[in-house]
């Protein structure tokens, strides 16, 4: 596999058209605004200095160069998930309780029929969230892409009646990441529980009113 193919930025348009059975995804989605043109230059450099470091390691072994390219992932996670949560010039709906609560019902409402909700963060712009979609008769997963564009297809329409507004809600693109093991699992979920600390607007998750992590998952 290339370079090119092996890391990706943080917001993508297609969700996996092929799900493993009983997999477990983590899932980023924000409202609809544009990141400062500054800020994609940055990315772009990172991404030239990244792609010029992988042509100087063309001897590494596929193993090394993947676990380079998912570190590349990571970091680029962080920084972009970082800026939004601090970004000022986004719409900040979701501070909104009448928007919030309208996505968290909408979570909930099919959770144990389409998917086991594990984990979510209602950030002011941004949304976290740990699904496990479930199996239909047929014994194949319901899909990922399918959830999402019924959650926030319904949830855009809601809040934008509850905000008084029309036109896009959500950015139409979308992050995903398949969690491959326990531990990672473990990680993601303080991440996602976490990120209102991280960003400064509590100081102790407990605290944020929009948390949520499924009781058998992780005690904090």
């Amino acid at each position: 596999m290339s370079s090119k193919t092996e890391y990706r930025f943080f917001y993508k348009r297609n969700l996996p058209h092929i799900q493993p059975v009983d997999a477990v995804f983590f899932i980023s989605y924000r409202l609809a605004f544009s990141l400062p043109v500054a800020f994609y230059r940055k990315l772009q450099t990172y991404r030239q200095e990244f792609e010029n470091k992988l042509k100087l390691q063309e001897k590494l072994m596929s193993e090394s160069k993947s676990k380079m390219c998912n570190n590349f992932n990571k970091k680029i996670f962080d920084l972009t998930d970082k800026f939004i949560a601090n970004y000022i010039g986004s719409p900040q709906w979701l501070k909104n309780h009448q928007v919030a609560n309208v996505i968290v019902e909408n979570l909930f409402k099919w959770d144990d029929i389409r998917y086991e909700l594990l984990c979510y963060c209602i950030m002011p712009n941004h949304v976290h969230i740990l699904i496990k979609p479930l199996l239909k008769e047929e014994r194949e997963p319901f899909s990922l892409a399918r959830i999402m564009q019924a959650h926030k297809g319904y949830t855009a329409s809601q809040s934008n009646k509850i905000l008084k507004r029309r036109g896009q809600f959500w950015q139409y693109e979308s992050y995903d990441h398949y969690v491959r093991d326990y531990e990672e699992l473990l990680r993601i979920v303080r991440y996602i529980l976490y990120n209102p600390v991280k960003a400064g607007f509590v100081n102790d998750h407990e605290k944020w009113q929009y948390n949520y992590v499924e009781p058998s998952v992780i005690s904090l």
